[in-house]
């Protein structure tokens, strides 16, 4: 039990050290990062109810990447997700402005489903235990966004995987479907327990779905 917690925590803190180099080493800070993920396990138990996420960094093209690094220190629409293990599905939790951009990029996705004060749900998953699509010695827990619901462009073809590294924290890979077949790591995240719901008042949610 101990060398298991001793274990946990080593990489709690590679994490951290893995934060710090991607500042100004993304290569090496990739790196590192796919280290971790390597050395992660199974989300056991399942995740279940409210996550924090953090967009640790983008992994298109070195132009791309810089772009999406600045934008999202500044603002990041996304907030995590929310998981249901007894169905095996979930959503991704956003701030209410992020909608408008979400609406220009699809336009015929209607699915947006308020959420608590400030956020709006979005973006359906069905979650299963497989083997990696970048390491397929690897078990991890994907989240499969190809759902009649979701939008084609980019969404259908998502897939994250998780694994996790310490109590209630998750290192995850965004993998998208290249054009050209195969699959490729487009960003790694984390997810954490502890996104509280702030409800709606009634008057509160009537003005979210004006945005709808």
């Amino acid at each position: 039990m101990e060398s298991q917690t001793q274990a946990n925590l080593n990489l709690r803190d590679e994490l951290e050290a893995a934060r710090k180099l991607l500042k100004y080493n993304q290569k090496g800070g990739m790196v590192a990062l796919d280290n971790i993920y390597r050395q992660g396990v199974v989300p056991n138990p399942l995740l279940h109810g409210r996550y924090w996420g953090e967009f640790l960094t983008a992994n298109f093209n070195p132009v791309v990447d810089s772009w999406l690094d600045i934008v999202t220190k500044f603002w990041l629409p996304w907030q995590g997700k929310v998981f249901d293990a007894n169905t095996n599905t979930g959503d991704n939790i956003f701030t209410n402005d992020g909608l408008l951009l979400g609406k220009i990029i699809w336009p015929f996705y209607e699915r947006y489903i308020p959420d608590t004060r400030g956020r709006s749900l979005a973006f359906s998953f069905h979650s299963s235990i497989s083997q990696s699509l970048l390491e397929p010695d690897i078990e991890v827990l994907s989240l499969n966004f190809n759902l009649p619901e979701n939008p084609r462009f980019l969404i259908r073809d998502l897939v994250d995987q998780l694994v996790q590294i310490d109590e209630n924290l998750y290192l995850g890979k965004a993998i998208l479907k290249h054009p050209n077949g195969g699959w490729f790591c487009a960003a790694y995240f984390t997810l954490k327990s502890g996104l509280v719901a702030d409800n709606y008042s009634d008057s509160q949610l009537s003005e979210v779905q004006v945005i709808f």
